[in-house]
């Protein structure tokens, strides 16, 4: 065998003995047979494929671990440590198949927590942008970037759209039915997102007032429409906002319109334990004793902790 066959031979020799190397690590030794399918794949690949198969996933771990293209556009992402925590109901179902964004961040494996990652942005993450932006205090940089380029593209898309429909709704006639379901929709919407609050402190005053004043146009203009879930969004995000006045406001209005409401009272209840305004506190209790709303466990338990 002349030259050329010896070192083409050790080539082959070399290019096996790496590659069941790789196998024989991360089943044996690191024991991840979670991956098992993906890491046979990767060996028949550098087998079928000599020093390029090689070369091909060595170049990947490299770019994937020390190379970053770009910069993170974070500009618009709160990073506050104090943010507020979203709690909503779990979605069983979903919940079955992938793991949970907290659990997604807390994993110590780098790779699996960068994929954990990958798997909860790729489900349905609309309710759970709160949750999502605890992965931006992540140490993997990698996982940072994931959550705020989601977010920064959820975000861009609720501005686009929240800037269109007014800019319908201004073009509008108020008086006409379409309008005011537009309107209706347009407030459940910015409720949806206002509620998770991942803007920063700035934007999220002013996307609460722009909610104020469309419920402001149905309440001046079609009354009727405003449901009582209208009440209960507006005056949440104002008493997020420690807007105690406007959320006082809204509570006598809803309590108003809608009088045998157990939550026209018990939105007012908390504005005055919030602001420790015991006077008009006793004034609501007294009006929700006086009407034929039946109280809750939860009411009741607000108004043993206020008489402490």
């Amino acid at each position: 065998m002349n030259s050329g066959g010896i070192i083409f031979l050790a080539v082959l020799i070399l290019n096996m003995l790496i590659a069941c190397s790789y196998l024989i690590w991360h089943l044996i030794f690191k024991k991840d047979t979670d991956n098992r399918k993906q890491y046979v794949m990767h060996t028949v690949i550098m087998l079928l494929c000599p020093i390029v198969g090689i070369c091909y996933f060595l170049f990947a771990f490299l770019k994937y671990h020390f190379i970053k293209i770009g910069n993170i556009d974070l500009s618009d992402v709160e990073f506050s440590k104090k943010r507020h925590i979203a709690r909503v109901k779990a979605d069983e179902n979903r919940e079955r198949n992938i793991v949970s964004v907290g659990e997604a961040i807390l994993v110590s494996d780098q790779e699996k927590e960068r994929a954990n990652m990958l798997n909860v942005l790729l489900g349905e993450t609309d309710e759970a942008f709160s949750a999502i932006a605890l992965a931006l205090d992540s140490d993997d940089s990698e996982v940072a970037h994931y959550a705020a380029s989601f977010l920064q593209s959820k975000l861009d898309t609720f501005r686009d759209n929240v800037r269109k429909t007014q800019q319908m709704v201004n073009e509008g006639d108020i008086e006409d039915e379409e309008c005011q379901k537009r309107i209706l929709k347009l407030i459940r919407y910015m409720n949806h997102i206002l509620k998770q609050r991942v803007f920063t402190p700035i934007e999220q005053t002013d996307y609460v007032e722009q909610m104020e004043q469309l419920c402001e146009k149905l309440f001046q203009n079609a009354r009727d429409r405003l449901i009582p879930n209208c009440y209960e969004w507006i005056i949440g995000r104002l008493v997020e906002l420690r807007e105690y006045d406007k959320a006082e406001v809204w509570g006598n209005r809803f309590c108003k319109q809608y009088p045998d409401l157990l939550s026209s009272y018990t939105l007012r209840l908390k504005i005055y334990f919030e602001t420790s305004r015991k006077d008009k506190f006793v004034e609501v209790l007294d009006q929700l004793h006086t009407s034929s709303v039946a109280v809750d466990n939860q009411t009741l338990e607000i108004i043993r902790m206020i008489r402490r």
